[in-house]
């Protein structure tokens, strides 16, 4: 499986907007154990402080996903991710990082789904805390989403709307937390491909952008 991913942000660091573009690419190897790899072919932004836009690649991650129980209604998962500091300090990049989380999806009635996650953000390293001044922090979700169509009505097969809300809370230094919500859909357009596009929004005073339009291109192999 692999994923064309695409964000805009508006007001970035209260210093313009920021723009995106990331590849994801699913490599299974047995049924209960994946990586998921995320190449940031481009960040573009000013920074905190510049005041000329910086292109630059981002950060790469590299996500490995063990599959601890799946049946018909539950899927649990338990993940790492392993981020390398291949980005700018210019684009608040260069970050290295470790990040477990635990996630699960649900789907226990009709065309409802839940799912969600908690977990830890440890960066780590003198420019991931003291340059681009990232903390460690929990780090949870959890979205609620309805399907109302069936997956053969294409170009609206297995349409989903959903919410999801989102937050992070710092566990070293002053105690800092961002909560936000991201309303969005998924649609199979066909052929195993699918849309889907968000748009972020943080709910609490402290923020580091407005809003963020997400949006990405799917395709199931």
């Amino acid at each position: 499986m692999g994923t064309d991913s695409k964000s805009s942000v508006h007001n970035f660091l209260e210093n313009g907007n920021q723009h995106s573009g990331v590849l994801q690419f699913y490599l299974p190897l047995n049924q209960r154990f994946e990586f998921r790899v995320d190449v940031p072919a481009a960040v573009s932004n000013r920074g905190a402080t510049g005041t000329e836009y910086d292109t630059n690649f981002g950060d790469l991650q590299i996500v490995g996903r063990f599959l601890l129980s799946e049946t018909r209604d539950l899927t649990q998962s338990f993940n790492v991710a392993f981020r390398a500091p291949t980005g700018s300090t210019d684009n608040v990049n260069g970050v290295a990082a470790i990040t477990p989380t635990y996630e699960f999806w649900t789907n226990w009635w009709k065309g409802l789904v839940l799912r969600g996650g908690a977990g830890f953000f440890v960066p780590y390293g003198h420019q991931s805390i003291d340059e681009v001044g990232v903390r460690a922090s929990f780090i949870a979700n959890l979205a609620v989403g309805y399907y109302f169509t069936p997956h053969t009505a294409t170009p609206f097969g297995d349409l989903v709307f959903y919410l999801s809300a989102n937050l992070a809370q710092t566990i070293d230094g002053p105690s800092l937390n961002t909560v936000s919500l991201t309303p969005g859909f998924r649609t199979h357009l066909g052929e195993n491909w699918y849309l889907l596009a968000g748009v972020e929004v943080p709910v609490t005073s402290r923020k580091a952008f407005d809003y963020q339009v997400l949006g990405a291109l799917m395709k199931v192999f």
